[in-house]
């Protein structure tokens, strides 16, 4: 077994991870947006980021695509004002700011469009009583959310696997992205992958970040291979929250089965003992600017085709 430890380690620096030059520009239109809000928007109280952007999980978008990062704007309830007026205002207050190159309305955010190819989409939330509450423009009605919950529970799941979790999150979000064979919501992903960080037993698979994702893959196959048809996949900290309402049973089979075929190459790439051999299945996953090929007795690496390999318990040591 080569675990390939350094390799992951320099594919998610170089290829994988949203750089620092991209963080930086999104933090920097953030706090903008942030001290805009504060001194023209009524009601402000504050901003929180969400999604990928809280969780560490953003990626480098494939080439010709956009980024994004999820923001809470937190506003005070006006018992006067129905739920699409605080969207309407957030909209009508960043048109006056003249940040990013267009601002549009969507059913439950206003998106700031930039030119740097990405853009943010800021979502107005509301305490009221003992809940928190986005606002939907086109029903008129407020939605139940716990944005800051999911965090802590990602969060707490990523503590359990050492801090390797967020890499593998995101080495899955790259292969949807760069192989474009299913689609799957980042938060109904992320809660995929996070569900399947549990101890079945003795299993020690999560000290490195190749271990945690074969572990993780094996975890998700388990549940998958138990649902032919979709299941109910849930906020894990507000049950009401379905994830799985933009997917249908096309597109859940269609990840189902791609998921599949995936887990298998890990399998396979993870259990081999030959260097060159290990970095060519994983190059099928990953493409060829994953780990290198050193030219032995200067002749060409030695090819191979994956094989369909038995999943081994404790999946990873």
């Amino acid at each position: 077994m080569t675990k390939r430890t350094e390799d992951f380690n320099r594919f998610l620096l170089d290829h994988v991870n949203l750089d620092e030059s991209h963080y930086d520009t999104l933090n920097d239109e953030v706090k903008a947006v942030t001290g805009f809000f504060d001194q023209h928007l009524d009601g402000y109280q504050g901003i929180e980021k969400q999604g990928s952007y809280a969780l560490g999980t953003s990626i480098r978008p494939v080439k010709g695509h956009e980024y994004d990062a999820d923001l809470l704007l937190l506003v005070g309830h006006d018992p006067s004002k129905a739920p699409k007026e605080y969207v309407d205002e957030a909209y009508q207050c960043m048109r006056e700011s003249q940040i990013g190159s267009k601002i549009q309305r969507r059913t439950r955010c206003v998106v700031v469009d930039y030119d740097d190819d990405f853009h943010l989409d800021i979502v107005p939330c509301l305490a009221i009583e003992d809940g928190q509450y986005i606002c939907n423009r086109i029903t008129d009605m407020f939605e139940v959310t716990d944005g800051t919950g999911f965090r802590d529970w990602f969060n707490d799941k990523n503590i359990l696997t050492s801090g390797n979790l967020k890499h593998v999150t995101r080495l899955l979000k790259y292969l949807r992205d760069h192989k474009q064979t299913f689609t799957a919501p980042s938060i109904l992903l992320t809660t995929l992958i996070g569900n399947a960080v549990y101890d079945d037993g003795g299993n020690t698979g999560f000290n490195t970040v190749p271990d945690t994702l074969v572990t993780v893959c094996n975890h998700m196959w388990d549940f998958l291979c138990e649902h032919p048809c979709m299941p109910d996949i849930a906020n894990p900290v507000l049950p009401e929250e379905d994830f799985t309402r933009h997917w249908d049973q096309v597109k859940y089979r269609r990840f189902r089965d791609i998921f599949g075929r995936y887990t298998d190459k890990v399998n396979t790439a993870y259990w081999e003992d030959d260097h060159n051999k290990s970095v060519i299945l994983w190059r099928e996953l990953f493409g060829d600017d994953f780990g290198s090929l050193p030219n032995r007795g200067g002749g060409a690496a030695p090819a191979t085709t994956s094989r369909s390999v038995v999943p081994r318990r404790p999946y990873a040591r």
